[in-house]
C-alpha cells in the first residue's frame, strides 16, 4: 500500500511539473511574441528623398585669350607679340573691361629649330609663339559681348586660338549662401513625400531616424546659356512610422 501511494505521490508530482513547465512555455512565447510584435510596429520606417532645385546667375568669367604668330627672326617676333598684345587689350577695354578683368601671361615661344622630331624642310616658321591673356572677372556682361565681337581682331591681322582650353566658362561661386535655404526646401520636400506615404498606410510621420546629403550639382542650364546655372540637389531621409 506504501508503494502504491509513493507511486501515485510521484505520478502527480510529475503531472503538476509537466503543467507548470507547459505553462511556462506557453506564456514565455507569448511574452515573445508581444514582444517581437512591438519591436516590428517600433522599427516600421519610410525612406524618402527630396529635391531643391534653383536657376541662378554665374557671377565668374574665365576666358583664356590666346593667339599664336611665328617668324624666322626673334626680335621681330617678340615685337609682333607685343604690338597684337595690345591690340587685344585695348579690343577688351572697349568693352568695359579694366586692367584688373585680366592677366597677360607671359608668352611661350617654341624653336622648332632645335625640335628632332619635325623635319627642317617642313618648318614654315623657326619660332613660334603662343600668347595668353587671361580674362578673369565678374563683369559677365561685358565678357559675353567682348566674345561675340572678337571677330573684329581679324581686321587688325590678330586672330585668337579655337581650342578647347581657351573656350569661354562661366561659374557660380555663391553656392554656400543658398546651401541652407535650399538643404531645407530638400528636407521639406522629403518630408511631403512621407506624410503622403503616411496617409496612404494609415500611419503617422514619426522622428528622423537617419538623413544624409546628397551632393551639389551646378550645371549650364541649357546648351548656348551657360550664362545660367541650374543647381541641385536630393537629401535621403529616414523617418519613423507611428
Amino acid at each position: 500500500m506504501e508503494k502504491k501511494h509513493l507511486f501515485d505521490y510521484n505520478q502527480s508530482m510529475n503531472m503538476k511539473n509537466t503543467i507548470i513547465v507547459s505553462t511556462s512555455i506557453i506564456i514565455s512565447a507569448a511574452i515573445l511574441a508581444f514582444g517581437l510584435s512591438n519591436i516590428i510596429k517600433k522599427d516600421r520606417t519610410v525612406t524618402v528623398r527630396g529635391l531643391s532645385e534653383r536657376e541662378v546667375d554665374a557671377d565668374l568669367a574665365i576666358w583664356p585669350v590666346s593667339f599664336s604668330i611665328g617668324n624666322n627672326n626673334l626680335s621681330v617676333l617678340t615685337e609682333a607679340i607685343s604690338h597684337k598684345t595690345k591690340i587685344v587689350t585695348d579690343f577688351l577695354k572697349a568693352q568695359g573691361l579694366e586692367e584688373s578683368d585680366y592677366t597677360i601671361l607671359a608668352p611661350e615661344i617654341k624653336d622648332n629649330s632645335v625640335n628632332p622630331y619635325m623635319s627642317q624642310n617642313s618648318i614654315r616658321y623657326t619660332f613660334l609663339a603662343t600668347q595668353k591673356i587671361l580674362v578673369r572677372t565678374n563683369k559677365i556682361e561685358n565678357v559675353k559681348k567682348a566674345h561675340e565681337k572678337t571677330l573684329s581682331l581679324a581686321d587688325k591681322d590678330v586672330t585668337l586660338d579655337n581650342e578647347y582650353d581657351t573656350r569661354l566658362t562661366y561659374e557660380f561661386t555663391g553656392l554656400n549662401k543658398i546651401k541652407p535655404e535650399m538643404i531645407a526646401e530638400a528636407t521639406q520636400n522629403a518630408r511631403k513625400s512621407a506624410d503622403q506615404f503616411a496617409r496612404d498606410s494609415n500611419s503617422k510621420v514619426g522622428n528622423i531616424k537617419s538623413a544624409t546629403q546628397g551632393l551639389f550639382t551646378i550645371e549650364d542650364a541649357a546648351v548656348g546659356l551657360e550664362e545660367r546655372k541650374n543647381i541641385r540637389v536630393v537629401t535621403t531621409v529616414v523617418y519613423n512610422l507611428k
